[in-house]
């Protein structure tokens, strides 16, 4: 299969937006209702509601786009030699999600090869979606969506998921004189720390440690947003030319800016 054309891009974006309604429609049947929590080996948190919800959107993709690929948080990866790949992480932000806290959202790309085609955050406790495509804008709720103008940081509100993290990814020393220097820190982490980013209400979101589906949909969504994207080495590239995943066992790291202060980012967090 050849490059998608615009139309095509669209059709596929349209297929992501009901694939986002599905996972919404899934997550919210276990969202503040008691359920049972299992742990991974990294400790982070699963639920039925992540397996239930990335299942739907898999056997969604394997009617409507049977010849694609699809990498998966919770299920692993099929149709590896695929063209077009899928990433989905069905609840970023377990750990909101299980007490009760809305801020978690559901995360989808596309990619061809390497490069990513469209992204897409869904915020289903929150009602509201983040979108973008290839050469189509981002947009957040039927508007068009852009990161802020700020370009100091004693205006810039910095977000990250905790101080402990970065401290103990050795990042301790940087993190502190970035958040210190901008005018507000808050600890608005995992999606939603990228959403805000992407619509301009806040300039700067920091992870020390995520996984490809945490970040797969990241560079298209800054890149029509306006913004930039990278691992805080100043790395753009998380897949390889075949589409395999191009991080070791501890993962990639990840900078959203709105573009103007994402130079000064990566130097101050550079350990």
């Amino acid at each position: 299969m050849s490059r998608l054309l615009h139309s095509e891009i669209q059709s596929m974006l349209e297929l992501a937006l009901k694939a986002t309604e599905l996972a919404k429609t899934e997550v919210l049947k276990h969202y503040g209702k008691k359920i049972n929590i299992d742990w991974k080996p990294d400790l982070t948190p699963v639920t039925i509601a992540d397996k239930n919800t990335e299942q739907a959107v898999r056997d969604f993709f394997a009617k409507e786009t049977p010849d694609f690929g699809f990498i998966g948080e919770e299920f692993g990866r099929t149709n590896t030699s695929a063209e077009y790949q899928w990433i989905l992480d069905p609840i970023d932000g377990t750990k909101s999600f299980v007490r009760g806290v809305p801020l978690f959202g559901s995360i989808l790309a596309l990619y061809h090869r390497d490069q990513p085609v469209l992204g897409v955050i869904g915020l289903p406790a929150l009602g509201s979606v983040l979108h973008a495509s290839l050469g189509g804008g981002a947009w957040v709720d039927g508007n068009a969506a852009h990161v802020s103008s700020v370009t100091q940081m004693k205006d810039a509100t910095v977000l990250s998921g905790t101080v402990n993290t970065m401290e103990a990814r050795g990042y301790g020393e940087g993190f502190a004189k970035l958040r210190q220097s901008a005018q507000l820190y808050r600890g608005w982490g995992d999606c939603y720390g990228y959403y805000l980013v992407a619509c301009g209400r806040a300039e700067i979101m920091v992870d020390p440690v995520v996984s490809v589906w945490d970040i797969a949909a990241m560079p298209i969504i800054f890149s029509e947003a306006g913004g930039s994207f990278s691992e805080i080495s100043g790395n753009t590239r998380f897949l390889d030319s075949e589409g395999k995943v191009l991080a070791g066992s501890d993962g990639f790291t990840s900078v959203a800016s709105n573009k103007h202060l994402h130079v000064y980012a990566l130097a101050t967090l550079k350990p």
